[in-house]
């Protein structure tokens, strides 16, 4: 029973993961389980300052635990499932006997989860680091989810030809998008280190490292329902062997309720049958102590605060904001950003076209993790707002596809001196053409068309970013000059009180090419399109332009 309950909670999972797409119904949280994680929620709330309303989801896992024990970690946590099924595949015919010192590996959740909230007071979030929903949500995100889409092409192309022949054109030619990202080996590297940990000893991350499982071993004994064990017993430690937590001491008759998950392997295995879980009520002294001496608590909130401490003046802290950083449309400002998001990667994942990507020290150590838009990869979807959608603690700021696309995230700007218009005087208009919103036009320069940016029509989409011709470098980049980043309040009122006009217009620049490129007043052209005379790297001789509109403007 258990295990079907852990396949199902690691299937639906799965689904919730597969529908965070700009697909996503409006009325389906795919962030589900992490906005019942209480250790997302409490660490976000206590790093903002504020209340968040997705992490109050929370207090229902809180709720069941306080009622029912520590099921969560036994039947619904799926990062448990997935170490039972590798604990199962790798490690089922090895003996693995009991560690040296154990009583002290177990305090090590609790120090973690104290360090994690000591850290979140200096503002600093580390949940992302060791949160079991976190860490498989970013494994899914930078390792599976690109694997599958790879593995589905290659399945695709190997049909192909079969397909052809049998006249299914669709199916013929579909092909998904790969997705890929920055730190995929790093990731592959830490789920890969937790796996292994399982052959020291069953479960070992949930023993020993997991600071949700303290969190909820705190709440665990005041549920109702407990291991108990009648006089039938006759001391075979079938038990003690069976428990996949060690919750069993020396005595069988004991139980560390704390550390007990309700999976009643116990029971199962217990040839008397003398092992249930009745409901009563916590009586006096079953309240779970700290496992933690006052010296080892006051050097983990000290060890905590030192690290915020730490992240918040370390040499990158002088860099941020001076770094083209640009981030997903309806990001907090920066400071609340970086103390709400926790790193789990469901936005990178979500992103239809690519562009955001998990940053290294681009914005220090408080930032690493956190969504940035790649732009020269891929430009930021007008039509998608699932980013903010999926967000858990609302990091993204979860918004109307209108209010999106007023919520600028920089101002494209050229670099003359790499633009084949500008410096070689050549014919290219694929960033006028490719952008939505005309924020850029060709206007008579010194005799000639040339491109211009208007930063009151430009959200920073990124679309002539990533289509610019130039090889290296863009010749246009958007900066995050001019971005709007608001805590509360309307996008498309902030825009509108900056004079900004982000709607899809043609404007007046909409032309034809003729016979004299962009030259506007028609001399004969030497080479790449450069005047006779000229080479293409000089500038063109000054001079007014002609009375009325330039010649090829409609």
């Amino acid at each position: 029973m258990r295990r079907a309950i852990q396949s199902l909670s690691l299937i639906l999972f799965t689904l919730l993961f597969l529908l965070a797409t700009y697909r996503l119904p409006e009325w389906l949280p795919a962030d589900i389980y992490l906005r019942i994680d209480p250790l997302v929620g409490l660490t976000a709330v206590i790093a903002s300052r504020e209340v968040i309303g997705r992490v109050l989801w929370a207090l229902v896992l809180v709720g069941a635990t306080l009622a029912v024990g520590r099921f969560f970690c036994a039947y619904l946590c799926p990062l448990g499932a997935a170490i039972d099924g590798f604990d199962t595949l790798l490690f089922r015919k090895i003996r693995r006997t009991g560690l040296k010192g154990e009583v002290n590996l177990r305090k090590t959740k609790y120090v973690l989860l104290l360090l994690i909230v000591a850290a979140a007071l200096t503002g600093i979030s580390l949940v992302y680091l060791i949160d079991p929903i976190a860490l498989l949500t970013r494994f899914y995100a930078f390792v599976l989810y690109p694997l599958a889409v790879a593995v589905s092409n290659l399945l695709l192309d190997l049909l192909r030809p079969l397909t052809g022949a049998l006249g299914w054109i669709g199916f013929s030619h579909l092909r998904y998008p790969q997705p890929v990202f920055y730190m995929t080996g790093l990731t592959l590297l830490i789920f890969g280190g937790i796996v292994v940990l399982g052959r020291l000893a069953p479960r070992f991350w949930c023993r020993y490292l997991c600071p949700l499982g303290a969190l909820l071993s705190l709440l665990s004994p005041l549920g109702l329902y407990k291991r108990k064990v009648s006089a039938e017993c006759n001391r075979c430690m079938a038990c003690q062997k069976a428990c996949p937590m060690g919750a069993i001491p020396e005595d069988p008759l004991a139980t560390r309720t704390p550390e007990c998950i309700q999976c009643r392997k116990c029971a199962e295995i217990c040839p008397q049958k003398a092992v249930s879980y009745p409901a009563s009520l916590p009586g006096m002294g079953e309240y779970a102590r700290f496992d933690l001496s006052r010296r080892g608590a006051i050097a983990s909130l000290g060890g905590g605060l030192t690290l915020g401490f730490v992240a918040l003046q370390s040499p990158f802290t002088l860099l941020e904001g001076r770094r083209q950083l640009i981030r997903p449309p309806g990001a907090l400002p920066e400071t609340e950003f970086l103390r709400t998001c926790i790193r789990c990667g469901e936005c990178m994942k979500s992103c239809v076209t690519n562009t955001l990507q998990p940053c290294l020290w681009e914005s220090g150590l408080a930032g690493l993790w956190t969504p940035k838009a790649e732009l020269r990869m891929a430009p930021c979807e007008p039509n998608c707002n699932v980013c903010g959608r999926v967000c858990p603690t609302q990091a993204i700021r979860s918004v109307s596809l209108d209010e999106k696309n007023h919520a600028k995230i920089g101002t494209a700007v050229l670099r003359k001196e790499q633009c084949l218009v500008w410096a070689q005087n050549k014919l290219c208009l694929i960033c006028d053409e490719i952008c939505p919103y005309n924020a850029i036009v060709f206007r008579p320069i010194d005799g000639y068309r040339r491109p211009v940016v208007i930063a009151s029509r430009c959200n920073g989409c990124g679309y002539c970013e990533q289509r610019c011709p130039v090889k290296g470098d863009s010749a246009i980049v958007v900066v995050p000059d001019g971005e709007i980043r608001l805590k509360e309040g309307s996008y498309i009122r902030e825009a509108k009180k900056l004079q900004l006009d982000f709607r899809p217009d043609p404007g007046d620049d909409k032309y034809v090419i003729d016979a004299t490129g962009f030259e506007v007043g028609g001399q004969p052209k030497g080479e790449q399109g450069a005047p006779m005379g000229v080479t293409p790297t000089e500038k063109p001789p000054a001079g007014p332009p002609p009375a009325g509109k330039p010649k090829g403007f409609l």
